[in-house]
């Protein structure tokens, strides 16, 4: 974390919003490459972070300067990620060229403005900043930001006075990517990647009554251990891309859903690009209890024709074989999309 003069606060919808968070995802997480528009300047830099506001932010952008931190909402009660601000420069042709306009059922009057005061930013990571825990020092009474805003001298002065620094305030609040304790996700972390060794698994989580924090800390470690177990790497296609804050693009999979109640056994987990993430959860591949890709049978369509090169080809598994995808998931996953019965019908074609 860099020592900003100032800290900025954007709210950024939600992660399964396709509005604000797809142009967060793609001009933030992903990056633009800076010598495809020529109204962006030379920041010597393969890809670079940017972000934008309406008019009626102005005041606050125009107080931004280089070295101070965006802080961006897109979770309930959280600050997902912070980037350290590089410049700003005003472009309307720019905005047009990056973000197309967005409604999703709310009044928005500038909704064809745009977003025409740029913010250009590097360093973006991922943190977990608690929104009420961050507002409670500054004086807030709101768990979430209102509008794109900067912590002004008297709120930023609680800061500095508590911490010592801004640098330092936000650490303590920056943790990690749940706000929890990183010696509890650790130690998460390491029994999930050891408790395989359990015959025979459990399919859903035992009746248990967790706690808020306990929940969280579960979800974080599933998802460290899982990526931990697949080096990171898409277990279809492969695929290791990242962002330019170096944060892998591949997410934790549960094969049987955490919506039935599947567990959080690693055995239970595929590490996938966003893609493939999403050809899974919805039913357009599968994996046999051989570890073999198996995608619906549905020619002609645009998924069908994305997918089908990897029919009947070997899943990537992790080097540990205790880490490999367990039958009693992968059963139950090609039950609940249809697979199961598909299979039965093919053999009665050829018998």
């Amino acid at each position: 974390m860099t020592n900003p003069g100032n800290v900025f606060l954007a709210p950024c919808s939600r992660e399964q919003k396709e509005g604000t968070y797809r142009h967060f995802r793609d001009t933030v997480l992903d990056g633009i490459d800076p010598t495809a528009y020529p109204e962006v300047p030379d920041f010597d830099r393969e890809q670079i972070g940017v972000w934008g506001v309406v008019s009626g932010n102005k005041s606050a952008w125009d107080q931004m300067k280089s070295g101070d931190v965006l802080l961006f909402y897109t979770k309930r009660k959280s600050y997902t990620h912070a980037a350290t601000v590089l410049s700003t420069q005003k472009s309307d042709t720019l905005a047009q060229k990056l973000w197309t306009p967005y409604d999703e059922g709310r009044r928005v009057e500038d909704l064809t403005e745009g977003w025409p005061y740029i913010i250009y930013l590097t360093n973006i990571e991922r943190v977990g900043i608690h929104s009420e825990a961050l507002h409670e020092d500054i004086g807030w009474q709101t768990f979430y930001p209102q509008s794109f805003t900067r912590v002004i001298e008297k709120r930023k002065d609680r800061l500095v006075s508590k911490y010592g620094s801004l640098t330092e305030a936000l650490r303590q609040h920056a943790k990690n990517d749940l706000g929890e304790a990183p010696e509890e996700i650790s130690s998460e972390t390491e029994k999930l990647l050891s408790e395989p060794e359990r015959e025979p698994p459990e399919l859903t989580e035992p009746k248990t009554e967790y706690t808020e924090t306990t929940r969280r800390v579960r979800s974080s470690a599933f998802r460290k251990a899982i990526l931990e177990a697949y080096d990171e790497t898409c277990a279809v296609c492969e695929s290791q891309r990242r962002s330019p804050a170096g944060n892998p693009e591949v997410e934790a999979a549960h094969i049987y859903p955490k919506s039935e109640g599947g567990s959080d056994d690693v055995r239970n987990g595929l590490a996938l690009c966003k893609f493939h993430h999403w050809a899974f959860d919805n039913g357009w591949i599968s994996v046999t209890d051989d570890h073999e890709i198996v995608v619906r049978d549905k020619p002609g369509t645009e998924a069908y024709n994305e997918l089908v090169t990897f029919d009947g080809t070997a899943l990537s598994l992790p080097q540990d074989p205790n880490h490999y995808p367990h039958q009693i998931f992968l059963q139950m996953h090609r039950q609940l999309h249809g697979f199961e019965q598909n299979d039965a019908e093919e053999m009665m074609k050829t018998s």
